[in-house]
């Protein structure tokens, strides 16, 4: 039986309560939280975990194994340092950490240590981008030419971090895990990037992010708090038709296009025939239901039994810190929406 902690349980920190408290190889030791109102939500739905104000409780506590991480993303770096020098596993919420120095301090304290460490990166666990990974993996779409996402939300009533941080990582860490799946490098050669602050001076809520890598795969990420409605849209434009990967539609979430019919392409002026063209035909896969975090934290625990490294590790954890990092020194060195 891995025990297991859990630190901070706000919007999402409740949700890895719930999951990891329904892992049959795992148990929730304890959860610390700050929050007169988050230690009677945990109190009241879990009445058999211990609940505390301090999380230095939890790092002092032999019988935990591994902690994880929810707390506000400027805490992230100092929390799971404390946690990896306490010598326990770490499970960060996503992104790893504030800065690439953070992330990058944290992943050679993993592993000096011998410690595992793995980053909420929830969408690796999504069985639509796992359909997508395993046919890539297989050739099945050809070369990849271009990733297109949109993700938008009304923002959260009080953020310490600006909607790139919130929402992007999703993002970019499932871009980066469908390069890695059909062998291609990551290294960025070009960016651009565009945000504005539009509800609140505070922070940048309106973005698009355009990525160009030295392997010739460009990809267009808008984020956004904006909008009054909810959006989780991806597409991947390939050698060999396209994939869209509607999150919001409870079944069918994964449409595959084939190569359109366009005969306007051979035809020539000495014929005469009705030009048209039209899209490929679509196929739709059966996806499997499983909840993305529950997947998530039973690969997290399955880890820790089997000393293998996750597949959301902290590899992939530093690189979409630098990514963010990248874009957020960009619109810092100049006034908000202008392009770079």
């Amino acid at each position: 039986m891995i025990n297991v902690g859990i630190i901070g349980v706000g919007y999402w920190g409740s949700n890895l309560v719930r999951a990891f408290n329904n892992i049959e190889d795992a148990a929730i030791a304890a959860v610390a939280e700050r929050k007169p109102g988050r230690v009677h939500y945990v109190q009241k739905r879990y009445p058999h975990i211990r609940v505390t104000s301090d999380h230095h409780e939890l790092l002092r506590d032999p019988s935990i194994d591994a902690l994880i991480v929810a707390t506000p993303v400027p805490t992230h770096f100092e929390v799971a340092r404390d946690v990896l020098r306490a010598g326990k596993h770490v499970f960060i919420e996503k992104p790893m950490a504030y800065t690439v120095e953070e992330a990058e301090t944290l992943r050679d304290m993993a592993s000096s240590l011998g410690l595992v460490l793995a980053v909420g990166h929830v969408y690796q666990f999504s069985p639509a981008v796992s359909w997508l990974t395993s046919n890539i993996q297989d050739g099945k779409l050809g070369k990849l030419f271009h990733i297109d996402s949109t993700r938008i939300n009304l923002g959260p009533p009080s953020s310490e971090v600006n909607v790139i941080w919130d929402l992007a990582p999703h993002d970019i860490s499932i871009l980066l895990h469908l390069m890695r799946a059909a062998g291609l490098s990551t290294k960025l050669r070009n960016f651009q990037v565009m945000g504005n602050k539009f509800v609140s001076d505070r922070h940048i809520d309106l973005v698009h992010i355009f990525l160009e890598f030295e392997c010739g795969v460009t990809s267009h990420i808008h984020v956004s708090w904006v909008a009054a409605n909810k959006a989780r849209l991806l597409q991947v434009s390939a050698e060999v038709g396209s994939v869209v990967f509607d999150d919001i539609q409870p079944v069918e979430k994964i449409k595959v296009y084939s190569e359109a019919v366009d005969n306007r392409v051979a035809g020539d002026d000495s014929q005469s025939v009705n030009l048209s063209y039209r899209p490929g035909d679509i196929f739709i896969p059966t996806l499997s239901r499983d909840e993305p975090l529950s997947l998530e934290c039973n690969h997290f625990i399955d880890c820790l039994k089997s000393g293998a490294m996750p597949i959301n590790g902290s590899d992939i954890g530093v690189e979409v810190v630098s990514v963010l990092e990248q874009i957020t020194k960009a619109l810092q060195s100049e006034p908000v929406s202008t392009l770079y």
